[in-house]
């Protein structure tokens, strides 16, 4: 009968936390709490009730809380002492929600991996990658390592370069990159878009187009412009140079018989 009073408490407790869980992230949400600082909370709440569950179940065995506290109090120590790395991880989920570097939805680059941020909890921070692969962080590297966050300032640049051959209209080939580019209708009217020229190199010259769109957008305005800048080109008969290799031959050039065929 205890195992079985102990079994129905832990699963009734469970069922419980699953429902303050959800509540607590109402309400979060309700008075405006950030979805990063929500998912993080939740997920504290949960290991704390899940902590208090098993704590339950095991009273109808005679074991009182407060001993079983002091036990786990005890255990808590030496715990934190073997897992060093879970308890810095802890700690840089506090420090995210707090100091906030970036927020659920925002799209970072940590080291060589970039995409969404999707959930921050107690010990791991979650990505969703643009070709849909979900990278699980731990804390402490985040906190520690360089983050570039693309979506804090509410806008991103987009720079398309090219190459042109020397001769070419520079003026003309500015003022098709920047009709184009203002007649797509995601691209920002300010910053405006501009036309720069970056080096004289051994092919051509090097331009480059400059445009600013919202984070939401980026991806649609790189491959847009790429193709409409393409056809652009076409129509207006503008020529990118392409690396090439001439050979010339020196007409009193003679082979030289090889020795087996002297021999012959």
């Amino acid at each position: 009968p205890k195992l079985l009073l102990a079994v129905l408490i832990f699963v009734a407790a469970w069922w419980a936390i699953k429902l303050i869980i959800v509540l607590i992230k109402k309400g979060l949400g309700r008075v405006g709490v950030e979805k990063s600082a929500i998912t993080f909370l939740s997920s504290f709440c949960k290991y704390i009730l899940r902590i208090f569950a098993f704590i339950l179940a095991l009273t109808p065995f005679g074991l009182h809380i407060s001993s079983l506290f002091a036990a786990l109090g005890a255990a808590g120590i030496t715990l934190g002492l073997g897992l060093k790395e879970s308890v810095a991880n802890i700690a840089s989920g506090i420090q995210i929600v707090v100091t906030k570097p970036f927020q659920v939805g925002h799209y970072i680059q940590l080291n060589s991996v970039e995409g969404t941020v999707t959930r921050v909890e107690i010990m791991y921070s979650t990505l969703m990658t643009l070709d849909k692969k979900e990278v699980v962080i731990p804390n402490s590297i985040i906190t520690s390592g360089v983050l570039t966050n693309y979506t804090a300032l509410g806008v991103r640049r987009v720079d398309f370069d090219y190459t042109v051959r020397y001769g070419t209209d520079l003026d003309a080939v500015r003022a098709l990159l920047l009709n184009t580019a203002k007649a797509n209708a995601m691209v920002l009217a300010s910053p405006e878009p501009l036309v720069v020229v970056l080096a004289q190199a051994q092919n051509g010259v090097e331009i480059s187009l400059r445009v600013f769109c919202t984070p939401e957008d980026y991806w649609s305005v790189l491959f847009d412009l790429q193709e409409q800048v393409k056809q652009v080109f076409e129509l207006n008969n503008i020529n990118l140079p392409y690396t090439q290799v001439d050979i010339h031959f020196k007409e009193d050039l003679h082979m030289k018989p090889n020795a087996s065929s002297s021999d012959d």
